[in-house]
């Protein structure tokens, strides 16, 4: 490991350039570059530059799941991290666009209920689930974390903050020891005790490797991963930055606006092709963007429905891992210490768009929500992996 002061200075002077292009493309090097200089910053303005520091990437991967085997493709927007041990039982936790400081102590297990809809439970559970299965050479560990898909924030992706949490503890306590398996099971069994969700195990194969994957669970004991060139039948994905929309509309409003939506639309939704929607949408003078939110998942739905059945190959997707750790009280000892809350609500989303109906596409959502609003994704070049060390 290196000083992070050495680091951020060969980074700011273009030393590690081919390197981060090929991550993520010429296209992509500048503005990735100005995230490595600032998650190295803001590490060394709080943890000290001085310390010796590691920089990881891990890749988001978009899970298609249907009647059967998984398909999970990786895509260039990643987790990046600044991590050191710190020979502690407390792992600190920073992100991005976020206020204070998470402190997670190894010892106090949880899960705790106040946690689970938030980066520390993530990091709690998944800190645990090495302790549960008997891997126990973990400690504390600083981090600075730059990603758009963490819990309570942004595309509220679990899964990808435990999949880049795991590989990051895998690597820091283990050299790398534990297999794709057993952090596909670290993973799935945090998220289940810890942030009450089922969760699936594909994409985390797909994460680490950087390529896509189909994931054939028939024998649980001896699943089949098989990497895949995926075919998009000819479909983009986009993140579209929708800012404080609010997305979480009261179930029992979502009919009434879809109705009055679709009445300014002139049609049902299952009458219109895509093209037509965004074209519709991009000429409207007011848009309930909260229902336009739905409308537009109705397609991304059928894209992915059209992906999947082109990749998947018969056999069983991800099983459930059963929760087996009952929520503890809140106020349990002082355990839980967070403070870890978004500064803003920049609410992301994820689209698949058909070929023909992203120029109408692309200009709806600049109307709505502005001219930098799109962010368009490419499969990953690269899986989980130590960038810089």
């Amino acid at each position: 490991m290196q000083k992070n002061e050495k680091i951020l200075k060969a980074v700011m002077n273009g030393e590690y350039n081919d390197v981060l292009i090929s991550y993520y493309g010429e296209d992509k090097m500048y503005d990735n570059k100005m995230r490595y200089e600032e998650a190295l910053t803001v590490f060394g303005q709080i943890y000290d530059f001085k310390r010796e520091c590691r920089i990881y990437s891990i890749p988001y991967s978009v899970l298609l799941a249907g009647d059967g085997a998984d398909v999970a493709i990786p895509t260039d927007k990643d987790f990046v991290c600044v991590a050191a041990d710190n020979g502690t039982n407390i792992s600190r936790i920073r992100c991005r666009d976020h206020l204070g400081e998470d402190n997670i102590d190894l010892y106090a297990h949880g899960p705790y209920s106040i946690e689970s809809e938030f980066t520390i439970g993530v990091i709690r559970g998944v800190q645990q689930a090495f302790l549960e299965k008997g891997y126990r050479r973990i400690s504390g560990i600083d981090m600075y974390i730059d990603c758009d898909t963490l819990p309570s924030f942004g595309l509220d992706e679990p899964a990808h903050l435990a999949t880049a949490a795991a590989y990051i503890i895998n690597d820091m306590a283990f050299n790398g020891e534990r297999t794709e398996k057993e952090l596909a099971e670290v993973v799935q069994w945090a998220l289940a005790n810890h942030i009450m969700v089922d969760s699936y195990a594909t994409d985390v194969y797909a994460s680490l490797r950087g390529v896509a994957v189909t994931g054939d669970f028939t024998d649980a004991d001896a699943e089949v991963i098989t990497e895949i060139t995926p075919d998009l039948k000819g479909n983009s994905l986009y993140v579209v930055t929708v800012g404080e929309t609010d997305i979480d509309i009261e179930e029992e409003e979502v009919d009434g606006r879809l109705d009055a939506l679709m009445a300014k639309l002139g049609t049902e939704i299952e009458t219109l092709t895509e093209k037509d929607f965004y074209e519709k949408l991009a000429e409207m003078e007011e848009v309930d963007k909260e229902a336009g939110l739905f409308l537009m998942d109705y397609f991304t739905q059928e894209n992915f429905g059209v992906i999947y059945a082109e990749n998947a190959v018969e056999g069983m997707g991800s099983p459930s891992v059963e929760t087996t750790k009952e929520i503890e009280k809140e106020s349990a000892g002082g355990a839980v210490k967070w403070h870890c809350k978004p500064r803003s609500t920049c609410w992301m989303v994820l689209c698949c768009v058909c070929e023909e109906a992203k120029p109408a596409f692309e200009t709806a959502m600049k109307k709505l929500y502005g001219e930098d609003c799109l962010e368009k994704l490419n499969v990953a070049r690269k899986g989980a992996s130590r960038v810089i060390d």
